[in-house]
């Protein structure tokens, strides 16, 4: 599903997007500008950004992502979330209530989906844009990959 971003949350993003693009090594894919029907191989560099809203099943498009992964990549979500605490899930409620009218899925825990596809978040970033719709202001930036191995692993 194509997601119509306002443009000031576009504006607000800019910044964070493009030092993000900047990271790319290897094999990249950008979700946003492919999607994953049909996406094979593994990848180096994986980006999500503004994607999930428009995903019905959030398990499953994380776990799509986690097999595209190659070994020792890395995988960047740039999303809406919920805020976390018991406060977090009573504005959640919004972004169910919005569903209906706007179609986008805004009341998930984004970085909780990305730990239990058994990935590892190595950077996590909450901010909030405050230019735009209340369900639409919570944010996160995530940089996450595979767990290392331990040593015992190794051996």
């Amino acid at each position: 599903m194509a997601i119509e971003i306002p443009a000031e949350l576009s504006a607000a993003l800019a910044v964070r997007r493009t030092a993000l693009l900047e990271r790319a090594m290897g094999r990249v894919l950008n979700v946003g500008e492919v999607g994953l029907a049909g996406t094979e191989g593994h990848y180096d560099t994986i980006y999500s950004f503004i994607h999930t809203p428009g995903e019905a099943n959030l398990n499953a498009y994380v776990n799509r992502i986690r097999e595209l992964l190659a070994p020792d990549a890395m995988v960047y979500f740039l999303e809406p979330t919920i805020r976390t605490g018991p406060l977090g899930r009573a504005l959640g409620l919004g972004g169910q209530v919005m569903r209906p009218m706007t179609g986008l899925y805004l009341d998930r825990d984004v970085p909780q989906t990305i730990r239990r596809a058994g990935l590892f978040i190595t950077d996590l970033h909450r901010f909030e844009i405050a230019s735009v719709a209340a369900p639409l202001r919570p944010f996160v930036e995530v940089w996450a990959r595979f767990p290392t191995r331990s040593r015992s692993e190794l051996s």
